[in-house]
């Protein structure tokens, strides 16, 4: 037997809508690291993508110490892999809100 559908949705909409919503809200986010990447870049940084508790590392010259950038879109909270590594990394370890 299929799932029931509540009255006040009956032609499933609402599942769409939020299907859309996150759709929209991850192309808002990638839209955001690429002019971030873009911008550091331009800067003449050494700027490399990871993929653990944080977005990018970036260097600004060669001896310099990597500083972590994690960046968000809209009101999005950080993760709790993301908020250990800003308590241990401290001062290199930033946010940046688009």
């Amino acid at each position: 037997m299929g799932r029931k559908r509540k009255m006040k949705d009956p032609l499933g909409l609402e599942r769409a809508s939020r299907s859309m919503t996150l759709s929209f809200n991850k192309m808002r986010g990638r839209m955001a690291e690429d002019s971030f990447e873009m911008s550091q870049r331009l800067q003449g940084r050494e700027v490399r993508k990871i993929h653990k508790g944080g977005d990018f590392v970036v260097r600004k010259g060669g001896r310099d110490k990597p500083t972590t950038y994690e960046i968000k879109t809209g009101d999005s909270e950080l993760s709790e892999a993301q908020e250990r590594k800003k308590r241990r990394l401290g001062r290199r370890y930033k946010v940046v809100r688009y």
